[in-house]
C-alpha cells in the first residue's frame, strides 16, 4: 500500500517496513535565485538572517503552521573547531526566523559512522544550550522509523529518516560550507548524506564513486526547500579534519540546492565541474544562478586568501585512496575508536592551522 507519493519518489508499507523507489524527475528548481548576505554585524544577525529569508521570498515554501526541520552539520565537525560545524549562533537566528513566519522548527543530524548524536556531543557542539534556550527540539533522525530507499543509479539503498521523506515536512539545509578531501566541498548537497539514518556510513565509502551517488541521490530524495551555507569564518583546506579558517562572514541561501553550490564552489576556490556529486545531479549539464542585486560578494583580497589555501581538486582521488581501508574496520569499533582521537583533531588543528 502505498504511504507517501511525490514526483521524486513513491513510498510504500511492505512486510511491516517502510519501502522506497525513487522516479525521474528535474532535480534544478525553477527558481534561480541565490542570495549573498554579510553577516558581520553579530549584534544585527537576526535582522540580517530575516532579510536573507525575504529577499529569497521563503514564505512562498515555508507557511504557518509547517513542522520544519533543520538539517545541521554537526556530525562531521571537529570539536571546538568552529569552521567544521553548523554555527549555533547562526541557528539560533533561523530558529526565530522560522518561528517569526509561524512555521514550528527543530532541529536534526543523524548518527555518523564514528560519532552518536549522544548529548555530550550536543554540549560540545553549542546545540545542548541552544535547545534549552530556545526552547527548540533536537532530533536524532536514526532514532526514528525509517524508509529503506532504492535510488537511481546507486547500487545500495538509502536508510532515509521517515520524518524527513514526509510531503508536509520543509526542510532547511544549514551548513558551514568548507572543503571535503574525498568530495571537494561540503555544501547543499553534501549536507543531506547526514540525514542518511544509517550509521554505518563507511559503507558508503567501499567502491570509488559510490559516496559521490550516496550524497546525490540523498539530496534528490529529501531535497531541502531553503538552503543555508553559513559561518562567520570558512574551513579551507584538507576539510573536515584539517582546516585553515579563512573569514568568511557571510550566508548564502536559496532555494535551489545546485545554484546554491555553484556559488559556493565559486567562492571557495573549487571548480564546480570536480564535484562528482554536482555533475550526478546535473546531468553534467552547465548550471546557471541569478545572483540577487543586494548580494555581498567577497573582496577579490578575500577570495585569494581562500584560494591560497583551497583544497587541490587533484588531490581528491589520493586522499579517497588513503583513507579506503578504514571504511573496513568493524562499524563498532569505529563509534569506539574515533571519538577518543577527537581531542588529537583538535590539538592539530589549533596547533598547526592556526584554529
Amino acid at each position: 500500500m502505498i504511504k507517501y507519493e511525490t514526483e521524486r519518489y513513491k513510498i510504500f508499507n511492505k512486510d511491516k517496513g517502510l519501502y522506497g523507489i525513487e522516479k525521474k524527475h528535474d532535480v534544478l528548481k525553477q527558481d534561480k535565485t541565490v542570495f549573498i548576505q554579510d553577516i558581520s554585524e553579530k549584534k544585527n544577525l537576526y535582522s540580517k538572517v530575516s532579510e536573507a529569508f525575504d529577499k529569497i521570498h521563503a514564505e512562498t515554501v515555508i507557511k504557518k503552521g509547517d513542522h520544519v526541520a533543520i538539517k545541521l552539520n554537526i556530525g562531521g565537525g571537529i570539536d571546538y573547531i568552529q569552521t567544521s560545524f553548523s554555527d549555533p549562533f547562526i541557528c539560533e537566528a533561523i530558529i526565530k526566523k522560522t518561528r517569526k513566519m509561524g512555521a514550528l522548527p527543530f532541529i536534526c543530524e543523524a548518527n555518523m559512522r564514528a560519532r552518536i548524536m549522544d548529548e555530550k556531543l550536543l554540549k560540545v557542539r553549542g546545540y545542548e544550550q541552544l535547545c534549552k534556550k530556545m526552547n527548540c527540539k533536537f532530533v536524532n533522525l536514526s532514532d526514528y522509523t525509517t524508509v529503506n530507499m532504492k535510488c537511481l543509479n546507486l547500487d545500495i539503498p538509502l536508510k532515509l529518516p521517515e520524518i524527513l521523506v514526509k510531503p508536509e515536512t520543509k526542510i532547511i539545509s544549514f551548513a558551514p560550507p568548507k572543503h571535503h578531501w574525498e568530495c571537494g566541498l561540503t555544501a547543499n548537497q553534501k549536507n543531506m548524506y547526514g540525514a542518511i539514518a544509517e550509521f554505518r556510513k563507511s559503507i558508503y565509502h567501499r567502491k570509488y564513486s559510490r559516496i559521490d551517488y550516496a550524497v546525490a541521490a540523498a539530496a534528490r530524495i529529501i531535497s531541502p526547500d531553503i538552503n543555508i551555507l553559513g559561518s562567520f569564518n570558512i574551513g579551507t583546506g584538507v576539510g573536515p579534519h584539517f582546516m585553515y579558517p579563512v573569514e568568511f562572514n557571510r550566508m548564502i541561501i536559496s532555494k535551489d540546492m545546485l545554484r546554491g553550490d555553484k556559488v559556493a564552489s565559486e567562492l571557495l576556490g573549487y571548480p564546480f565541474q570536480y564535484i562528482k556529486y554536482c555533475m550526478i545531479n546535473s546531468k553534467n549539464q552547465p548550471v546557471d544562478y541569478r545572483l540577487h542585486p543586494d548580494s555581498s560578494w567577497l573582496s577579490v583580497d578575500r577570495l585569494h586568501k581562500i584560494k591560497k589555501k583551497s583544497m587541490d581538486y587533484r588531490n581528491v582521488n589520493l586522499w579517497k585512496a588513503i583513507l579506503y581501508l578504514q571504511y573496513f574496520l568493524p562499524h563498532y569499533f569505529q563509534i569506539w575508536l574515533f571519538p577518543r582521537m577527537e581531542s588529537l583533531f583538535t590539538e592539530i588543528n589549533m596547533k598547526f592551522f592556526d584554529n
